[in-house]
């Protein structure tokens, strides 16, 4: 259970620095071609969330308590990207499909890891 956090709380935080400091290869690397101000502004903010929520969970790890709210948190988001990304399965570009389907494929496990490891913390 700790080594899935600890796990969690290093990949979210390697996702984040790449979605914040190398945006446009960040978004390549998960199927995104669309590289636009805004695509890359939206990229930045998600990466500085990731970058909190593993923070948040590396720091957590000897506090049961702290890492179970912790766990919660990457749970919730990772839930609402599988939303995001299964909304966006519905798009009539395939770029948009391939990408959500990427998309849907690690946010569902990341999100049923969060939500485990919650319920082993209660």
């Amino acid at each position: 259970m700790r080594a899935l956090a600890l796990a969690s709380g290093l990949g979210r935080l390697a996702i984040g620095a790449g979605l914040a400091v190398a945006p446009r290869a960040a978004l390549a690397a998960l199927g995104f071609r669309d590289h636009g101000p805004s695509t890359v502004a939206v990229a930045r903010i998600a990466g500085g969330r990731d970058i909190a929520l593993g923070a948040a969970t590396l720091l957590a790890l000897g506090d049961g308590e702290r890492l179970r709210a912790a766990s919660i948190a990457n749970a919730a988001v990772d839930a609402g990207d599988t939303l995001t990304f299964a909304a966006a399965l519905a798009a009539r570009d395939d770029e948009v499909r391939d990408a959500a389907l990427r998309g849907v494929a690690a946010a569902v496990p990341a999100a049923l890891a969060g939500a485990w490891v919650a319920l082993r913390l209660r």
